[in-house]
């Protein structure tokens, strides 16, 4: 579930069920992220709030990284990162905030993020994403989403709903473009490109 605000900055809330048998850890990468910053990232599950690092070590034991989570910083991105904290079913609950979600372009604002990355270490089963605003997204709003076959991206009652419907294998990948008009949003961040160049640049 993603809300952007009216300044173009997105608060993001992740449900996750998984049943987890191997390694220490669980988390969603990032990369690229040009003039947004991500933040405030805050992980519970069944009621109990994890303690939230300044610095993430990847090489902790499962013991070192039970009811813990931060964000791990890379030369390309970000990990956000949280114990498995036991081998069992979960339903981990993580939120985060994404500064400059939207980008002011020469012509119109742009939303274009790759929410699940090519490569993820595991396949998922499906994969539901909301994003929504304080107004009604319009039908005419231009959506694509790029990296998931068989998986759809549109404007539906009021929202932009992306959907893989089915298993995301880690060949494949989640990219969402979307195309607001001009002045949608109140954007401290302007990128010197329209929007065909980005349509063009995505479209492969």
């Amino acid at each position: 579930d993603i809300a952007i605000d009216d300044n173009g900055n997105a608060s993001v809330t992740e449900i996750w069920k998984c049943k987890t048998s191997q390694g220490t850890e669980v988390y969603h990468p990032y990369y690229n992220l040009g003039n947004s910053e991500i933040s405030n990232l805050t992980v519970s599950e069944n009621g109990t709030k994890y303690t939230t690092l300044s610095t993430w070590n990847t090489s902790g034991t499962l013991s070192d990284k039970a009811y813990k989570c931060g964000i791990n910083r890379l030369s390309n991105g970000v990990e956000l990162c949280w114990g498995i904290s036991n081998y069992s079913s979960h339903t981990y609950t993580i939120k985060y905030n994404i500064s400059n979600f939207v980008s002011e372009l020469s012509d119109s604002q742009m939303i274009y993020w790759t929410l699940i990355p090519y490569n993820f270490s595991n396949s998922i089963g499906n994969v539901y994403i909301k994003i929504h605003s304080n107004f009604n997204i319009p039908d005419s709003v231009g959506v694509w989403g790029y990296g998931n076959y068989g998986g759809t991206a549109y404007v539906y009652d009021g929202y932009i709903e992306m959907d893989s419907e089915e298993t995301v294998y880690s060949s494949e990948y989640m990219t969402i473009l979307v195309k607001f008009p001009a002045n949608s949003f109140s954007t401290s961040t302007t990128v010197n490109n329209d929007f065909n160049y980005y349509l063009n640049k995505s479209s492969f």
